[in-house]
């Protein structure tokens, strides 16, 4: 069996607060996110280069917009960057038209930034609405990774997004389940490990999701060594090879629109 982990980072800064709260109230507790722009989201760039792991950065292009510098390094680095929403509207909440506008232009504006358009996409809410594959497979997108409905890649068509591959994500490999929770280090990782060795033999799949801020990540240095462990163990235990998810989705992907994983008609 094909072992594969689908590193992630959702390049979230002041970007959640600022959705809701004006530019004035972002200081003290609520500027945890100003971490990803002066640490957080360099050290992890630093750490995956020393460690020779691709990753897949999940850009809201206001994001990107407050740290154009941070974008360039990861495409200098040969990371993917992919789509991420504008500045973390929930679909849910919007009508077809404007989510339809939303999606545009932060589509339009990763690609000027970045000289090639994206093709993977996650919402940076979690959330999607009945109009959001539609609106993707119409923009160009192959990939989706915001569903955590399934342990391995599988086909949208019946989504209404023919040709488009999801790729799920998984709560148990994600960073910030267990630090939002105010788990200590030693905790996190026993969890983190635990759904990794649990997941890997079931499909040979593994959506592993970091964050750069200060309070929900692995970014922190004391935190570092426990990202490096998983990492590793991905490697030396299972087998796995670390693969972006454009690479991904495209493997999974037939001719004719099907998804196959492992042998697997997905």
């Amino acid at each position: 069996m094909t072992r594969m982990v689908a590193l992630t980072v959702n390049v979230h800064g002041l970007g959640p607060e600022a959705a809701t709260e004006p530019a004035s109230a972002l200081y003290g507790r609520f500027a945890h996110g100003n971490y990803t722009y002066h640490r957080g989201l360099a050290r992890l760039l630093d750490t995956l280069r020393a460690a020779a792991v691709p990753a897949t950065f999940f850009w809201p292009s206001s994001e990107a917009e407050r740290c154009p510098a941070l974008l360039e390094l990861c495409l200098a680095e040969g990371h993917e960057v992919a789509a991420h929403g504008r500045a973390f509207e929930d679909p849910t909440t919007l009508g077809a038209a404007e989510e339809a506008a939303i999606l545009e232009e932060a589509h339009a504006d990763l690609t000027a930034r970045c000289g090639t358009a994206p093709v993977g996409f996650r919402a940076p809410t979690g959330t999607l609405s009945a109009a959001s594959f539609g609106i993707l497979h119409r923009l160009g997108y192959r990939y989706d990774s915001s569903n955590v409905d399934d342990d391995a890649p599988y086909a949208l068509g019946p989504d209404g997004a023919p040709g488009m591959v999801e790729l799920p994500l998984n709560e148990g490999l994600t960073d910030a389940t267990h630090f939002g929770r105010r788990l200590t280090q030693s905790r996190a990782e026993a969890f983190l490990t635990e759904e990794l060795d649990a997941l890997l033999p079931v499909d040979g799949f593994a959506c592993v999701t970091l964050h750069p801020r200060g309070d929900l990540g692995l970014a922190r240095e004391a935190r570092i060594p426990v990202l490096l462990r998983l990492l590793d163990r991905a490697r030396s235990v299972h087998g796995a090879e670390f693969r972006l998810c454009r690479d991904i989705a495209a493997a999974a992907l037939g001719p004719d629109g099907s998804v196959t994983w492992n042998g697997k008609l997905r």
